[in-house]
């Protein structure tokens, strides 16, 4: 991370991106770092936060907390299905995380995280078509401390997070970590009931033990819990009163709720999250004369049971009961050439393995014309049961070759080779579904089958990366590169009203050319890093919006296909300026143009909601995107230091689907903190406030089953205290 300056000059900031200690000036990929205690100081509590510290960067939460997408330059991964992976790897502590579940736990204490931009298809293989999101935990330290933060704020929120390393003997050193997250009461109220709901109950713990085994030979071991039984938050919904069906009971005031997102209407439903994960890594490294070998060993699992009101209004629409259980184990073997040769070099293989086991329901009693009252239930269900497998071998080799001081070539190959499986039905459990989707007619047949579905694919991979940096001068990087992305065919996960919405969809593939400058100027005060690139995109995985039947006759539903074409071209800045001692500006920018370059008319014989044609905006890439960190510290007395900080993260108009012409974005959450630290007496002392301006933009909309907006909005402004004591 960011070795410590004085002055005016910037930190060299030392990453791990190409799987060795690098200055991350140095790397002709743009990279941005940042260091555990900035993420704690701007309240980055999950990685769906990360967005605050990368304007390439677009994440969300399309469903209430249990599916954060990712996407970079608006690459990435639009499903709100767990049993899909993004186009933006995450990698936490060396290891892949496969399934969204996994990244839906508390990042606490980090040591740095690390955004690689751009396509990483060798180093890191499938599923980095966007980039790559590297989490760094702290590890065990030489000598003995530790630390305790409390943190008091808004709805009688209280956060403890603690830590404490050392050695044990002279060969074995360990850190213990632990957070958790209580609030008292819910920051949303039911208008109609007065319950409240989106109050958080989580935490977890992790264990590092570093262990010398002789001079060559160590082993990193890693285990780690989290649970998470919060009560969700719900969407709401302005409009569905103008747009469902006429009803055997007064709707009229009853299912709409107002703008911003405090004010729900759930209709008595027990919302609930009942989550828990395990894992273990180890991590073994053997250091010869020339070269190393690392062999790093993983395992996860996670389970959730939750009910969700996906529709946002108190009727049965999309009412989403969640049951899964997810697994992953990986093994991957790595030889990497001591740095300082003519050629730098890593070679290695990786195999894992995937388990996806769902028992998912959907209510769509109100839907589909058989309620009687706005709360009743439980008469028109899909209900699925399916266990997805996955599994996965990579070969890749990468060489940075320096043919001069000035010129080094970097090239990068990874073949890769996935097979998918999919076994699994879904049923109308009561017959109400497809009595009422045949016009109320026929007999009424418990059990009918909607859609089955067990079905194998395989697809494989060649991705490559050419790279040519010069540098003219020591402060000066100048770099191309051509780089390929893949991200592999999966099944599409939901409950299916009809067989044609379970289906397979192709993998998808980018090529982005790119490139970019990386400088410090006036005596290393000042940090530009630029980019522009152009990405085209083919058969990408899109979320779009369907009718179930006929058009204009059955509901809106989801699915999951293939867009034949499309591109995105666009450009970036970062900047780092320290143009006084102790003041410190960051400021980053992403422009892109984002588009559809051929024209889909249909998903698997479904009708789109709406048409997508050439140039149309791509989901989740905003035209543009910006965020700025500014923090200012100095003395104010002897061994007393006061600092002031604040950030903005902003993200332009975007969709969710392609096919919904809903639009959400336009979203800013200004932060800021004041406090006052003694290191000689151990302790920090602040006071912060997240969305100071109490903006109430909407983080997420689509069009809902009766084409009505369900909208998440952004949290209300807070203000917390927090205590940091270290030992």
């Amino acid at each position: 991370m960011e070795a410590a300056s004085d002055g005016t000059v910037l930190g060299t900031v030392v990453v791990t991106a190409e799987k060795r200690s690098q200055d991350v000036q140095k790397i002709g990929v743009a990279i941005t770092a940042v260091s555990g205690d900035k993420l704690a100081t701007i309240r980055i509590q999950q990685p769906l936060d990360l967005a605050a510290i990368s304007s390439s960067l677009s994440t969300m939460n399309s469903t209430t907390d249990s599916t954060p997408l990712f996407l970079v330059r608006g690459v990435g991964l639009d499903d709100f299905n767990t049993n899909n992976s993004s186009g933006v790897g995450t990698y936490v502590d060396d290891v892949y995380e496969s399934f969204p579940g996994f990244l839906t736990g508390a990042l606490y204490d980090i040591d740095a995280v690390e955004v690689l931009k751009g396509p990483q298809g060798t180093l890191y293989g499938k599923n980095t078509a966007g980039g790559a999101i590297n989490i760094l935990s702290r590890q065990p330290t030489n000598q003995f401390e530790g630390y305790v933060d409390v943190d008091y704020s808004r709805w009688d929120t209280t956060e403890l997070t603690a830590a404490v390393s050392g050695p044990i003997n002279d060969s074995v050193k360990a850190r213990l970590a632990a957070t958790v997250t209580k609030q008292g009461e819910g920051y949303q109220t039911d208008i109609d009931t007065g319950e409240k709901y989106g109050k958080l109950d989580r935490g977890g713990v992790r264990s590092i033990f570093d262990i010398r085994l002789n001079d060559r030979l160590s082993l990193n071991l890693n285990a780690h819990l989290v649970y998470d039984n919060s009560t969700p938050s719900s969407p709401s919904t302005p409009n569905v009163e103008a747009l469902a069906g006429p009803q055997p009971f007064p709707t009229a005031g009853r299912l709409d709720s107002p703008p911003g997102g405090t004010q729900v209407r759930v209709g008595g439903l027990p919302l609930f999250k009942h989550e828990q994960g395990v894992g273990a890594v180890a991590k073994l490294k053997s250091q010869f004369d020339a070269f190393s070998i690392t062999s790093i060993t993983a395992f996860d699992y996670f389970s959730d049971h939750s009910l969700e009101n996906y529709d946002g209004y108190p009727a049965a629409d999309n009412n989403w009961t969640k049951n899964f259980q997810q697994s992953q184990f990986s093994q991957e073997v790595r030889a990497a050439s001591n740095s300082g040769g003519f050629i730098d070099w890593i070679v290695g293989a990786e195999y894992s393995e995937n388990w996806y086991r769902c028992r998912d329901a959907l209510d769509w009693t109100f839907v589909y014309g058989l309620a009687t009252s706005i709360t009743d239930s439980g008469k028109a269900i899909t209900a699925a049961n399916f266990t997805q497998t996955q599994q996965s071998e990579g070969l890749y080799a990468h060489a940075e070759t320096h043919l001069s001081n000035q010129w080094t070539l970097v090239t990068g190959v990874r073949y890769s080779h996935d097979q998918v499986s999919f076994d699994g039905v879904t049923i109308d459990p009561t017959g109400l579904l497809t009595y009422a989707a045949n016009g109320f007619s026929g007999p009424i047949v418990p059990n009918t089958v909607l859609a089955a579905l067990d079905q194998t694919r395989s697809s494989q991979d060649v991705s490559y990366r050419d790279e040519l940096d010069y540098r003219p001068m020591k402060s000066l990087l100048l770099y191309s590169s051509a780089a390929t992305g893949y991200k592999g065919g999966i099944f599409y996960g939901q409950p299916a009203q009809t067989q044609a919405d379970w289906n397979y969809v192709n993998p998808e593939h980018e090529l982005t050319f790119e490139l970019g400058v990386k400088s410090r100027l006036f005596s290393d005060s000042l940090e530009v890093n630029a980019a522009v690139f152009d990405t085209a995109i083919q058969d990408r995985q899109s979320s779009l919006s369907l009718w179930a039947g006929p058009v204009g006759t059955q509901p809106l539903i989801a699915g999951l296909g293939n867009v034949p074409r499309s591109r995105i071209d666009g450009a970036e800045t970062d900047v780092r300026w320290r143009p006084v001692s102790g003041l410190t500006i960051e400021l980053g920018t992403t422009y892109l143009h984002s588009r559809v370059t051929r024209t889909l008319t249909s998903d698997n014989g479904l009708a789109l909601f709406t048409p997508v044609l050439v140039g149309q905006m791509l989901p989740d890439a905003p035209a543009w995107s910006g965020n700025w960190n500014i923090r200012y510290e100095r003395p104010v007395a002897q061994n007393l230091r006061m600092y002031v900080q604040a950030n903005d993260h902003y993200t332009g108009a975007e969709h969710p689907y392609l096919a919904d012409p809903t639009t959400f974005g336009n979203e800013e959450s200004l932060g800021a903190r004041i406090g006052l630290a003694s290191p000689t007496r151990h302790w920090d002392f602040s006071l912060w406030g997240s969305n100071l301006l109490d903006r109430r933009p909407l983080t997420y909309a689509f069009a809902g089953s009766e084409g009505q907006r369900v909208s998440f909005y952004q949290k209300p402004r807070s203000l917390g205290l927090d205590l940091n004591y270290t030992f």
